[in-house]
């Protein structure tokens, strides 16, 4: 069997990548909270967002990185790396997008989301890991963990003084943990329970 390999994603998988992310997060809650997963036409909403996620990330330029075996794709991360700048437009172009394709209700539930942990990061400069997915029927098998592991390489080599991520999927703050993160606090609210999760490099003043 050929091992599994961790390289860039080439924007000519970014079709399988998406496909993957949204059969990877049809169930989690965070998704699930603010797109309003109550609803019949959750399916559809997430993976409009999901797109439009994507093309946001590649608009501009930030990292995707992606776990293969031969030529199967088994998982994703997308990343920023030293919370690199937001070009305002694509950011705005996302924005009206997401309030077209998902509801205005939803706009306003992730705009709450990202306040919240903007507060927690404060004016850290933190690296922040986004999605990190795994293919369906591939869990178990440490590709998460691989992805993972690689990111952290990847903004240490960035020079960033830490990691930043959040999660409503509690089942996933022990690998989170594994890996050098800490819980740094969480949000409950109607439906949902939000965990923040940091990793810190800079030695104590």
């Amino acid at each position: 069997m050929s091992p599994q390999q961790i390289a860039p994603l080439p924007a000519a998988q970014d079709a399988a990548a998406l496909d993957l992310l949204d059969q990877a997060f049809a169930t989690d809650p965070t998704l699930g909270w603010y797109l309003f997963s109550q609803r019949s036409d959750y399916a559809q909403r997430r993976r409009a967002y999901l797109q439009i996620y994507q093309d946001l990330h590649r608009a501009n330029r930030l990292p995707i990185l992606a776990a293969w075996q031969a030529d199967q794709l088994l998982g994703v991360s997308y990343y920023n790396p030293g919370r690199q700048p937001i070009d305002p437009d694509s950011l705005q172009r996302a924005g009206q997008a997401i309030h077209e394709y998902c509801g205005a209700p939803s706009l306003e539930r992730l705009d709450l989301l990202l306040e919240h942990f903007e507060r927690q990061l404060g004016a850290t400069d933190f690296a922040l890991i986004e999605f990190i997915g795994v293919a369906s029927g591939q869990q178990g098998r440490g590709i998460g963990s691989a992805l993972l592991a690689q990111t952290l390489a990847d903004c240490r080599q960035q020079a960033c003084p830490g990691v930043a991520l959040e999660t409503g999927e509690a089942r996933n703050i022990g690998l989170y943990r594994r890996h050098g993160f800490q819980l740094s606090g969480q949000l409950q609210l109607p439906g949902l329970q939000q965990h923040y999760l940091l990793q810190s490099w800079q030695s104590p003043a």
